[in-house]
């Protein structure tokens, strides 16, 4: 009997060892998992947090680069301002115009290219934040570059894109930055390079002005898509000022309706008063 009660104490001895150590093994397995598991969020939230550190750090220059290309092309395209100061007798005024509607637009696409190079590196996952921004960007990109719509004014492909946003980049304080105005106007004095990059550029602006509503859909689309960038951007619109609307193609011009303005005797009575803002 006492033989019976040794042989069954050691067998539960052995038996309880080999569940302990099943149970150690499983509990070290367990742990070695939710280690991982919290090693790879880790890893996961530390991506997102790059990612958003790198969009948040460009948030305010590439938002006012959007804004004044935008607002550029606002008022090339459906305001007065292009038109008169292309032609004004001051050439500062004329160089202006010119110019500085070319420097926008290389200092938007600098901005682009800047966030690219940070975001290149860097594994973006599946955040949605993330591919709306891109996705914003891109619609911009096609919007210049697109071979679909008419005219061949301020239509750069991808690649011209890219160059003319490299041209851009400068370093200040051991970060990229866009080159100022000034430097840029230098630039296309004294460096011929420099000058060929921009030569097409700076001769398709007056050709905003000489195209109607159809003939600069291209700038119509891309402002367009500025807007919705700059909106994904600036949601709460805090930012930026709130006037950001996009462009919408005028009503057409209505003909003078000869037998209203005619006297009661039949005689014409002429045009009558000019709108107040219309001249």
């Amino acid at each position: 009997m006492g033989d019976i009660v040794t042989v069954v104490s050691a067998a539960l001895s052995v038996l309880g060892a080999i569940v302990a150590g099943v149970m150690t093994t499983w509990s070290a397995r367990r742990n070695a998992m939710f280690e991982h598991r919290l090693a790879a969020e880790r890893h996961e939230a530390s991506k997102a947090e790059q990612a958003q550190e790198v969009i948040s750090r460009y948030r305010e220059p590439l938002l006012l680069a959007a804004f004044n290309l935008q607002s550029r092309l606002h008022n090339a395209v459906g305001g007065v301002y292009m038109r008169e100061y292309l032609n004004h007798p001051d050439e500062d005024e004329r160089r202006y115009a010119r110019d500085y509607t070319v420097y926008v637009l290389a200092d938007y696409f600098c901005w682009v290219e800047i966030i690219r190079r940070d975001l290149r590196f860097l594994d973006l996952g599946d955040e949605d934040s993330n591919r709306t921004f891109h996705r914003h960007l891109n619609l911009v990109g096609t919007a210049f570059s697109s071979m679909k719509l008419p005219g061949n004014h301020f239509r750069l492909f991808k690649g011209q894109q890219r160059a003319i946003g490299e041209l851009m980049i400068v370093a200040t304080n051991g970060r990229a930055d866009s080159m100022t105005y000034p430097a840029f106007c230098s630039q296309l004095d004294n460096n011929d390079e420099f000058r060929r990059w921009f030569r097409r550029l700076v001769e398709d602006v007056p050709e905003v002005v000489a195209q109607d509503w159809a003939g600069n859909e291209r700038l119509i689309r891309a402002q367009h898509a500025l807007i919705d960038l700059i909106d994904f951007l600036d949601p709460a619109r805090t930012r930026l000022p709130d006037d950001r609307a996009k462009l919408l193609e005028p009503p057409p011009v209505q003909q003078p309706d000869l037998a209203m303005q005619a006297s009661p005797g039949g005689v014409w009575a002429g045009p009558g008063p000019v709108a107040p803002g219309t001249v």
